[in-house]
């Protein structure tokens, strides 16, 4: 694992381990949680660079909480002809473990869940859009 993916991996489980979803207020404070997550959880796929111009892919998912406490997703959005970014996305949702999802939150999450997106550059790193830096200009 590189140096800064490790950091990056470390800095994210104390802000984890400080904050939690069990103190997430909100829906929007819950998106986050699951975005630092999701980071935490494939850091050796997620680049810290700002997105370049012209992506590779775009995946965007709808995250749901099942009955059993997994997390499945509905596609809203995908690049057809890189059928691998999308598979990639959904294996790093299923990646994600949450403990103490705020009960005042899972009715919510489980009928509407909540979208997130994936922003793919030419060597298949990603951010999510929760926590991606401004996108790079082309100019």
């Amino acid at each position: 694992m590189k140096p800064i993916a490790l950091a990056y991996t470390l800095a994210i489980a104390t802000l984890l381990g400080t904050a939690g979803a069990a103190r997430a207020a909100n829906l929007e404070e819950f998106r986050r949680t699951f975005a630092e997550a999701l980071h935490a959880s494939s850091p050796e796929l997620v680049h810290q660079r700002n997105p370049q111009p012209l992506l590779r892919a775009v995946v965007v998912l709808n995250i749901k909480l099942a009955d059993d406490g997994r997390w499945v997703t509905d596609v809203m959005r995908t690049n057809y002809q890189q059928p691998e970014m999308l598979q990639r996305a959904q294996d790093t949702v299923a990646r994600v473990r949450l403990e103490g999802v705020p009960d005042e939150l899972r009715d919510e999450l489980r009928r509407n869940g909540f979208c997130e997106t994936w922003l793919f550059d030419k060597d298949g790193s990603f951010q999510v859009k929760t926590l991606a830096k401004t996108q790079r200009s082309s100019l």
